[in-house]
């Protein structure tokens, strides 16, 4: 369901790219290019919080990679407000909001 964690490496392998591309965009006059080069570059430090359904009927939040479940909640709208609370304590983050079956609902980034 959730991605999967990136190593530092990858992390690094993504800085770098993006300040790669981020440097064309400004050599070759294309702001859209700068700006991806720019995205690229955040969403290597960006945590990533998910809410999902457990087997249980209640509702998990979770850290990108953690092995547990940073909170369990009876009511899904329960799991969405504190989820939302951790990723804006938390810039930049991205919050991950699944449906019953699996799919994602929304998708919210945060700085």
């Amino acid at each position: 369901m959730g991605k999967k964690k990136k190593s530092s490496g990858e992390k690094v392998g993504d800085r770098i790219t993006g300040q790669l591309t981020e440097t064309a965009g400004m050599m070759s006059g294309s702001a859209d290019l700068e700006a991806e080069g720019r995205t690229i570059q955040r969403s290597a430090d960006r945590t990533t919080y998910t809410v999902t359904a457990r087997d249980d009927g209640t509702w998990e939040v979770r850290t990108e990679g953690a092995t547990r479940a940073t909170s369990v909640h009876d009511r899904k709208d329960e799991a969405v407000s504190k989820a939302k609370k951790l990723a804006g304590n938390r810039v930049p983050s991205q919050l991950l909001v699944y449906k019953q079956d699996g799919t994602v609902q929304t998708e919210q980034t945060y700085g």
